[in-house]
C-alpha cells in the first residue's frame, strides 16, 4: 500500500511538472545579431536623420567586424566631429585601417589627409601612392587627384597668388 501511494504521488508530481508552461522552464534565446548589411543600412539611416551617436554605435560594431566601409565612415565622422569629438588623427587611423584592406574610398580619404597634413604628417609621395591605389580600385576622382600630386603640379597648385602675373 505504501508503494502504491508513493507511486501515485510521484506520478502526480510528474504530471504537475509537465503541465507547467514550457517557456517557464527554458530560457528565451537571444535575438540573432543583425547582419553587416542591415547594421550598415541602419547606421547610414541614423546618420542621415542627424542621429550621429546612433550611427557611430552601429559603425563601431561593424568596425569590430572589420568592415572597411564602417571604418571609413567612422573616420569621416571623426574628422567632422559628428557623434564624437573632432579628431583628425583618429580619423586618419580609421582611414588607414580600411585602406590597408584595399578599400578605395578609405585610400582616397587617407591620400587627402597626407596631402593636406591632416592628422598625419604631410607626405605628398605617400598621398600620390594612395590616390593611385584608390584609382586602381575604381574610386571616382582618384586618378585626377593622383595626377595633381605629381611634384611639379603640386608645387604649382600650392604657389601663393600674388596678384599680377603667375
Amino acid at each position: 500500500m505504501l508503494i502504491r501511494a508513493s507511486l501515485a504521488v510521484s506520478l502526480a508530481a510528474v504530471s504537475i511538472a509537465q503541465a507547467q508552461p514550457i517557456h517557464a522552464r527554458q530560457p528565451v534565446p537571444a535575438p540573432a545579431p543583425l547582419s553587416n548589411d542591415m547594421l550598415l543600412a541602419r547606421g547610414v539611416q541614423s546618420f542621415r536623420q542627424g542621429d550621429h551617436a546612433a550611427a557611430a554605435r552601429d559603425f563601431r560594431v561593424l568596425a569590430r567586424r572589420d568592415v572597411p566601409a564602417a571604418e571609413t565612415l567612422l573616420g569621416t565622422m571623426s574628422a567632422n566631429g559628428q557623434g564624437m569629438p573632432r579628431n583628425e588623427a583618429v580619423a586618419a587611423a580609421w582611414f588607414l585601417r580600411a585602406a590597408r584592406r584595399g578599400y578605395g574610398p578609405a585610400q582616397l580619404a587617407l591620400a587627402n589627409a597626407f596631402a593636406e597634413g591632416r592628422g598625419v604628417p604631410r607626405n605628398i609621395p605617400r598621398a600620390a601612392e594612395l590616390a593611385r591605389a584608390a584609382a586602381g580600385q575604381g574610386q571616382p576622382g582618384a586618378a585626377e587627384f593622383a595626377a595633381r600630386l605629381t611634384p611639379q603640379r603640386y608645387a604649382q597648385a600650392n604657389r601663393p597668388i600674388t596678384g599680377g602675373k603667375p
